[in-house]
């Protein structure tokens, strides 16, 4: 160990080299590695805050309305009682459905739809040129309930100031017919009118809409279903469940129509998933490539370092073969003073992450010096004249 020292102190640039290098080499790892927990990090961070949405569309994946969704498929979301049993309902949040029936109302022909929420309609969102006013102490919640509530176009509201009617009520009568079995006749609280691209229909909560049916003696066809999936992990488990009852969009194409048992399909829209997890792979790949370039890099450093280490102690080799000693104490003797410069290197750069990750630390010490002991190996296999003889 003396010996060992004095070795040191006589070649100091190149011991403080060696250390150097190998905390350099320590502080890319642990970036590298730092670089990977962040990504997955990130990606973890991405995966819960993405939205998935799960549409109901027809078996080519083109039309997401005017379905006629029947009860036992709507019911699987929502749990409504009465029409079966909610097995999708445990897996899916923030359900948006819509559902219309015509009616007649002053000679003109309106619709009376039922929503679970604004968003279940794209034709009243202020981005498609629709502007709702509500009443005071009115708003998007009456949807969530099951009041005679609704909310009318302003054209149809001025109609009912010119008639000298009631403005906070409207009155529905729906006739009998395919839909429903006898005639309904209710007053309907106006809780505010709207402005937009359609002015023929009238909006009321979807549990009301419901109750409408029930009380007919009918059951409800929605138009349109869609909703989120409430936990992005259970995305697997949600897709196989929901193909007990659905095709995959564009089912046609690939054979699965109605003789499959399949009338309608389900649109689970995880492209945003995909392409998250795309990212990480890619980030994780690009790590790996390059921490496995600067373990051949260091494999090429510790055969260089090799090389000039015989290249300056020739001299010193071949006295000490002359004075007995063997290859095997030569080499350990070498690989040690490398060994020292190398792990307080590596500890160094190391200790800036807290020695994480350590088996890469390690690795990259282990691989600097099988490149050292390759070279010193294939040297110090020469006989001893040849060694004088390039001395010379």
């Amino acid at each position: 160990m003396r010996y060992l020292w004095i070795r040191l102190r006589r070649k100091p640039f190149a011991a403080v080299a060696v250390v150097l290098f190998s905390g350099l080499i320590g502080l890319a790892l642990c970036s590298l590695h730092r670089g990977i927990l962040s990504a997955q990090g990130h990606y973890d961070e991405i995966y819960r805050q993405i939205k998935v949405n799960c549409t109901v569309t027809n078996l080519t994946g083109d039309q997401s309305d005017q379905l006629n969704i029947s009860p036992d498929i709507h019911v699987l979301f929502t749990g409504n009682s009465g029409y079966g049993s909610p097995e999708l309902m445990e897996w899916v949040e923030d359900v948006q459905i819509k559902s219309s029936i015509k009616f007649v109302w002053e000679g003109e022909e309106y619709t009376l739809t039922g929503i679970t929420s604004l968003q279940a309609e794209p034709r009243l969102r202020p981005e498609n040129g629709c502007t709702i006013f509500w009443n005071e102490g009115a708003g998007e919640a009456v949807f969530a309930g099951r009041d005679l509530q609704c909310i009318l176009p302003w054209e149809l509201m001025k109609k009912l100031q010119e008639q000298e009617t009631p403005e906070d009520c409207f009155a529905v009568h729906l006739a009998a017919d395919f839909y429903l079995e006898t005639d309904y006749d209710g007053v309907f609280e106006i809780v505010g009118t709207y402005e937009g691209k359609e002015d023929k229909a009238i909006y009321c909560p979807w549990e009301t809409y419901l109750e409408i049916f029930r009380s007919t003696g009918r059951t409800v066809m929605a138009d349109s279903l869609s909703a989120t999936l409430r936990n992005n992990e259970d995305l697997e488990l949600f897709r196989e469940e929901a193909a007990k009852w659905f095709a995959e969009p564009d089912a046609r194409a690939a054979g699965m129509i109605e003789n499959d048992g399949f009338f309608l399909a389900l649109d689970i829209n995880d492209s945003q998933l995909k392409q998250a997890k795309q990212n990480l792979e890619n980030s994780i790949a690009v790590n790996r490539i390059a921490a496995a370039a600067i373990f051949v890099l260091s494999a090429g450093a510790g055969a260089l370092v090799g090389v000039l280490m015989i290249r300056s102690r020739k001299h010193e080799i071949a006295l000490m073969r002359t004075l007995g000693t063997s290859n095997m104490g030569i080499y350990i003797s070498c690989v040690t003073e490398q060994a020292v410069c190398v792990i307080l290197g590596t500890a160094s750069g190391g200790a800036c992450f807290m020695w994480q990750p350590l088996y890469q630390l390690c690795l990259f010490a282990g691989v600097y010096l099988v490149g050292l002991s390759v070279t010193l190996w294939v040297f110090l296999r020469k006989n001893l004249l040849t060694v004088i003889k390039e001395e010379e």
